[in-house]
């Protein structure tokens, strides 16, 4: 992350210029929508603004018009050829009683680089007055998704045409992310919030060479937002990796949770399905490889959150919302021998990372000697805690959350703000691997975090949990 973060907010950005046009979405009532209202409706009287809460929403296609480098495997050999799905960038703003907002993008996106998060808060700070901790990013994590900003350039085979090709992309992304944003925040009205979670059980634990019967997290938290009396968003999440379509696609294409949401807004009109990921760096669908594969895992994930729907429980304000920064150390600078030896890793790419590593040694004097991780908690009253992670977080964060904060109802989020490289737990650190460590040179890191990696999370997160309780 940049130094534009001073104290929970971000200061400093780059004004980027607009490129597409916004569609703010309205509320249509037509038979089908009817007929849901209807259906929530004799589950639990709607309580139309009884908690004072109101709610906007907004969608821009931020689909590529040109062939872009596409971000999450580095066995594709080529950037892409066409659209199987279009990629969206949706923002949900929420705000209490008491005039506090809270704004949650959701992006059909490998993830967000700490560049951008920089430049993006700063705008939206300056632009629509939201401070830097009640904004969220939030990425699919989608391995059909473009190349961002500087992310993953080890991974790639890139020409300079191709590297301003992505930032010109990247300029252009940033404005429409913080054009949503003020859509949303404009559509602002009377809305009623409810909470609570399913389950899909499609991700498996993929580190089965060092336990076959790896953790997972089945939850699938969700938040349902009413207004007019009719369901107008949901926003959820499932922790597993999008990597349902393999290294052999060069469709654009949002994967299972592309397939989910889109599933979810055919069948309810007028309602707007936001997706984040969930705490699965080291889960994977299971079956993966085709389409057939991605249509199985998204039309599951939808029917779970349809059957969920009309069952979740209202949530009343204030919110609470803080953000920080936590230091993680890199155990040391591995030589090129050393990461093929520990990580068994190969040409070309450790041959682009001691490139890269020789460019920052003469740029910045040094190498960086840890990582900022950005950790982000939202409090809805008693009723909701939602815990964003930056990065490519392991599940075992999720599990320790809910399990050192039984009362809080905590929903953990990963990839957020910064998918900077794998966070593995202590557990994982120690069995080392591609999520232990090796993953880290794709995304330029100098080496793997050490062994206080955890501890020091925890310890920022029950700060977080503690001040805004």
């Amino acid at each position: 992350m940049g130094e534009g973060w001073v104290g929970p907010v971000l200061r400093t950005g780059r004004r980027a210029r607009r490129w597409r046009r916004i569609r703010p979405d309205t509320v249509t009532l037509d038979r089908r929508a009817f007929l849901t209202v209807a259906a929530l409706a004799a589950v639990r009287p709607l309580r139309l603004d009884a908690a004072g809460w109101r709610a906007g929403v907004a969608t821009v296609d931020i689909t590529p018009r040109t062939s872009l480098w596409m971000a999450g495997f580095a066995a594709r050999t080529a950037p892409s050829s066409g659209t199987r799905q279009p990629l969206h960038a949706k923002a949900l703003a929420v705000e209490d009683a008491g005039g506090q907002r809270l704004v949650v993008v959701t992006l059909d996106l490998l993830g967000v680089t700490g560049g951008m998060s920089d430049r993006i808060g700063a705008a939206v700070a300056r632009q629509h007055r939201l401070p830097r901790e009640r904004l969220l990013l939030a990425s699919s994590h989608t391995h059909s998704g473009p190349v961002v900003d500087t992310q993953l350039m080890v991974a790639y085979d890139v020409t300079p045409q191709q590297v301003r090709d992505v930032e010109a992309y990247t300029t252009a992304l940033e404005a429409q992310i913080v054009d949503v944003v003020g859509a949303a925040l404009r559509a602002l009205a009377p809305a009623t919030l409810h909470a609570g979670h399913t389950t899909a059980t499609f991700a498996a634990n993929r580190r089965v060479q060092y336990s076959p019967d790896g953790p997972v997290d089945h939850r699938v938290p969700m938040l349902r937002v009413d207004i007019g009396g009719a369901p107008k968003a949901i926003l959820f999440s499932y922790a597993c990796h999008n990597t349902t379509l393999q290294a052999s696609n060069v469709e654009w294409h949002g994967d299972y949770a592309g397939v989910a949401q889109a599933a979810i807004e055919a069948a309810h009109p007028g309602l707007t399905a936001l997706f984040m990921t969930g705490c699965g760096a080291d889960a994977n669908p299971k079956p993966r490889g085709t389409f057939e594969h991605v249509e199985q895992h998204g039309q599951a994930l939808a029917t779970a959150v349809r059957g969920a729907m009309a069952s979740l429980t209202p949530i009343t304000g204030p919110t609470r919302a803080a953000l920080d920064l936590v230091d993680l150390p890199f155990e040391a600078a591995l030589t090129p021998d050393q990461w093929k030896q520990r990580y068994g890793l190969t040409e070309p790419y450790v041959g682009r990372h001691t490139r890269l590593m020789d460019e920052i040694r003469a740029r910045d004097g040094a190498l960086p000697t840890s990582q900022k991780m950005p950790l982000q908690v939202w409090r809805f009253g008693r009723d909701l805690t939602l815990v964003a992670l930056g990065g490519e977080v392991v599940v075992d964060y999720a599990l320790r959350l809910r399990r050192d904060h039984p009362d809080d109802n905590v929903w953990p989020v990963g990839y957020a703000n910064d998918v900077f490289g794998y966070v593995p737990s202590k557990r994982v650190l120690d069995e080392g691997g591609y999520e232990g460590g090796g993953s880290l040179l794709y995304y330029g890191r100098p080496g793997p975090f050490d062994g206080t990696v955890e501890d020091r999370i925890v310890a920022s997160l029950s700060r977080l949990m503690r001040i805004t309780r």
